[in-house]
């Protein structure tokens, strides 16, 4: 893969001015670029980015989609290069971004971006496939400055699914189809005209939720996170660039994303290297603002969270990290207040651990599965009646280095792959033995709100 890398602002941008500054460049869009109406985005303090078209990609799956991903990554970056010539490439930017920092005596995060940029998508389990992409034009904001980015995937180059990279003039035959009308071109809102549950009606999921309690009365779990899942049609196609604003802009301290067929925003930071620092932020125990302080005190939700801290702790022993664990607070989203820990660890460039590598060990989390992590799998995947997909798993970036961030792909919407006025919402609860049923239904109509006004936007 072939790439380039100029400085666009030595400022921060916010979501918004990312997403004109690429309306403002698509025309530098690759003709050869494959899916070129594909509309890729992430959002959060660290970084933002949006994108168009696709450079690369690979897909994984199996019990070993996670180190066949990093393997992946590593051989795409092993033999990523450079453009050379005229105008701000990597090396040139990267350097003279270093000199500007040293002499404004402060550190950007810009600078420790190791270029190529990843984004991905993993499956709930291993039968799932999972997605890294790297996309062919996009502007990334991150820590003083914001760059455009423009790669390409080299005629005749080994592709990393084992085939042979398309030429320029099969890749333009392949994207003949696509409609010219931009992506970034937001169109009126939608209405929905439709609303079906393709598994179970939610009179059968609180029969679930019973089955599941007491399951764990019984013993034979402590925790099991059940989901659920609803499909809405609306009235025209759905504008991802619309939704992913909206996301961005009402949820802040969330982190934002439109990967693959998945977009929402998602709470909770599953992996986050930066420095060689790791933070994992565990959230489970969850109410509606007004009854917030009972988490303070709720048996149930109490257990509940420290199961979930418990089962991460467990999940990072083998990676031999030294992890700094802080009592419980309350995070506030506005919609829904929950129970939050976060966890970190230092030196994980010194223990060789990639961000993917802390997601890969976490996941999945007792906050969406449950305790013991094996037990409730087996569990739920017959109480929900349902494949998960993407939901509920790693979604984020890597660099170059192995940074980056992966959330947990909660709050969110997976899009018909046929259809842009289809799409699928997924909520989930946490079981406990004295769990209401009712109370957990409502809890996952909370859950989808955001998600529903997005797609309304």
């Amino acid at each position: 893969m072939q790439y380039r890398v100029s400085r666009l602002s030595d400022d921060d941008c916010d979501f918004e001015q990312v997403n004109r500054l690429l309306e403002q460049n698509q025309h530098l869009l690759s003709s050869a670029a494959a899916e070129r109406s594909t509309l890729t985005v992430w959002s959060g303090k660290r970084l933002k980015l949006a994108g168009l078209g696709i450079a690369w990609q690979g897909h994984f799956s199996g019990e070993n989609t996670f180190s066949a991903a990093e393997d992946a990554w590593r051989d795409l970056c092993e033999h990523a290069q450079a453009a050379t010539g005229s105008g701000n490439e990597n090396s040139g930017v990267a350097a003279q971004s270093r000199q500007t920092a040293a002499e404004k005596n402060s550190c950007s995060e810009a600078e420790k971006i190791n270029w190529p940029l990843v984004l991905g998508s993993f499956g709930f389990t291993p039968s799932t496939s999972s997605l890294l992409l790297v996309p062919a034009l996009a502007v990334v904001s991150s820590g003083g400055n914001t760059w455009l980015w423009q790669a390409r995937f080299q005629a005749g180059q080994v592709d990393l699914r084992g085939g042979q990279g398309d030429s320029e003039e099969q890749a333009q035959s392949a994207t003949t189809s696509i409609s010219e009308k931009s992506p970034l071109s937001p169109s009126h809102p939608a209405q929905v005209i439709s609303e079906t549950h393709p598994h179970l009606q939610p009179e059968e999921w609180m029969a679930a939720v019973g089955r599941a309690a007491a399951e764990i009365r019984a013993g034979r779990a402590e925790k099991i996170v059940l989901a659920r899942d609803k499909e809405l049609r609306f009235d025209r196609d759905v504008s991802l660039t619309r939704v992913t604003k909206y996301l961005a802009d009402k949820y802040p301290t969330c982190w934002t994303y439109a990967i693959g067929d998945l977009v929402g925003a998602s709470p909770e930071m599953l992996a986050s290297v930066s420095e060689g620092r790791l933070l994992c932020r565990v959230l489970a125990g969850s109410a509606v603002p007004s009854q917030e302080q009972r988490l303070l005190s709720d048996p149930k939700e109490q257990l509940e969270h420290h199961l979930a801290v418990q089962s991460a702790q467990e999940s990072l022993t083998d990676l031999n990290l030294d992890l700094e664990v802080p009592a419980p607070r309350l995070l506030h989203l506005g919609y829904v207040t929950h129970l939050a820990t976060d966890i970190t660890a230092e030196n994980l460039a010194g223990q060789a651990v990639t961000s993917l590598r802390a997601a890969a060990a976490l996941h999945p989390t007792a906050a969406v599965c449950g305790k013991p992590r094996k037990v409730a799998a087996e569990r739920l995947a017959a109480l929900e009646a349902m494949d998960r997909e993407r939901y509920a798993a790693p979604i984020g970036w890597m660099d170059a280095a192995g940074e980056g961030e992966w959330a947990i792909a909660l709050r969110c919407a997976q899009r018909d792959s046929a259809r842009a006025d289809t799409y699928r919402l997924i909520a989930g609860a946490g079981i406990m033995g004295d769990s209401d049923p009712q109370r957990e239904l409502a809890e996952t109509e909370t859950k989808m709100s955001p998600m529903l006004r997005a797609l309304q936007a």
